[in-house]
């Protein structure tokens, strides 16, 4: 990435209500066995229609001019050889395009992603040392989730507080934003892991089916309730 030392313009927002898409925000990811990341990231996707991110994309619309800008100057700044190889500065993209699973046609909704590393090591006045941070978690209320915290899948609905910051990558000659996780507010919570039917493209059919499970009469659950009470009692009076 780029050494210039001159300060970085930051731009603070907050993306529109939107749908998660593969979100870590409960705990980090680590990568896998075959892809490991060991500092650990928090990243969440998140889903907008081509019509609700209009105001996100004129928002971040001059920054990413300006990192185009710079991205040109880095590019000029590069030795011939590897100009020469490279052939022109690449912008990369604010966003991914999503694809219906069955059709593969655009869906209408575009995806942005957003990202924040668990854990690093900084130096400081001449010291390293070991930091690690997660994103803030806000409900609906915006109340502070503290403790644990519950599981966070696909399918939830909220809004994305993030940094948007320009880059230069000269080793491969691109440009772009960095759109660097800050906080999540959660409008709805989705916490099961857990697909139905038509998430496979299954449809209802004549056949077997799984029996519903009876849920005893409440005079039964009532009295079950009372005799745990009276032994208890009884208990209690023995001692």
């Amino acid at each position: 990435m780029s050494t210039d030392k001159k300060k970085r313009t930051i731009l603070k927002a907050r993306t529109p209500r939107g749908v998660f898409r593969f979100p870590s925000l409960d705990k980090p990811d680590y990568g896998t066995d075959a892809f490991p990341n060991p500092d650990g990231q928090y990243k969440v996707g998140v889903i907008l229609s081509e019509e609700a991110a209009q105001p996100l994309l004129k928002t971040l619309e001059p920054l990413l001019e300006q990192a185009r800008v710079e991205g040109e100057e880095g590019f000029a700044g590069l030795k011939v050889e590897q100009r020469k190889k490279l052939k022109e500065l690449k912008m990369n993209d604010l966003y991914s395009v999503e694809y219906d699973r069955e059709t593969e046609e655009p869906t209408g909704n575009l995806i942005f992603n957003f990202k924040m590393k668990a854990s690093g090591t900084s130096v400081d006045s001449g010291m390293t040392y070991t930091r690690k941070r997660r994103p803030a978690l806000f409900d609906a209320k915006g109340k502070l989730l503290t403790g644990k915290l519950p599981e966070i899948c696909d399918g939830t609905v909220g809004i994305v507080a993030f940094e948007a910051l320009p880059y230069f990558i000269s080793a491969i000659g691109m440009a772009g934003l960095i759109l660097h996780l800050e906080a999540v507010q959660i409008i709805e919570l989705q916490s099961d892991h857990r697909h139905t039917a038509a998430d496979y493209g299954f449809d209802e059919e004549e056949g077997w089916s799984v029996p519903e499970q009876a849920r005893p009469p409440a005079a039964i659950i009532n009295i079950a309730i009372n005799c745990r009470q009276c032994l208890a009692l009884k208990g209690s009076q023995a001692d």
